[in-house]
């Protein structure tokens, strides 16, 4: 489901921070280095935003083009992944408020991919999935937009909790407590599963 890009290098072998700078300092190499180390994430995240892969491919090309004419504009950052993930998040939203051209457009998508997500993954379970990763999605559905969001960033994306508090804008503590009672709701919910 995540979209590779080949000839990735390993992110733990570059210094972000470095490669940032370069990269702000006119460097097309480290751009396009930046690209393929965090294409994969990127696009993970992008599909729990949006449903339709082509209009995430779309975004993310489009942010790396506004970040190579804005390079000059462009500060330090503490994480290039938290920013380029916020940034994505951002032009995502907009682009699909702008599409669905009202206040509903968020709330649509959410519901229009909520129903995509149980009806295509049920059936992709059935086939290829045991039983209890039936449950563990079952158990995902209760938990809020904002718990599965943070539970993604957290875990699928592997972000810090200080990478999710300035990515979301809401605070350590309240990021700490919202994984604590989603994790703890999760247990239940599968402890009354079986």
């Amino acid at each position: 489901m995540v979209e590779q890009i080949p000839g990735t290098p390993d992110i733990h072998t570059v210094d972000e921070i470095q490669l940032w700078r370069a990269f702000r300092e006119e460097d097309i190499a480290a751009w396009e280095q930046i690209f393929r180390l965090y294409y994969s994430d990127l696009y993970g995240y992008g599909l729990k935003l949006c449903s339709r892969p082509e209009m995430v491919r779309d975004n993310i090309q489009t942010l790396f083009v506004t970040l190579w004419d804005q390079k000059e504009n462009i500060s330090e950052v503490r994480s290039v992944k938290a920013y380029l993930l916020a940034s994505l998040r951002r032009q995502i939203l907009k682009a699909l408020r702008r599409e669905r051209n009202g206040q509903m457009a968020l709330l649509t998508e959410e519901h229009h991919l909520d129903r995509q997500l149980s009806a295509e993954d049920r059936i992709i379970e059935d086939e290829f999935r045991n039983y209890q990763k039936q449950a563990l999605k079952d158990a995902l559905a209760c938990l809020s937009e904002r718990q599965r969001e943070i539970l993604v960033l957290k875990y699928y994306n592997g972000l810090s909790y200080r990478e999710i508090e300035e990515l979301l804008c809401i605070n350590y503590q309240s990021i700490r407590n919202h994984i604590y009672r989603s994790l703890k709701k999760l247990r239940e919910q599968l402890v009354n599963a079986h």
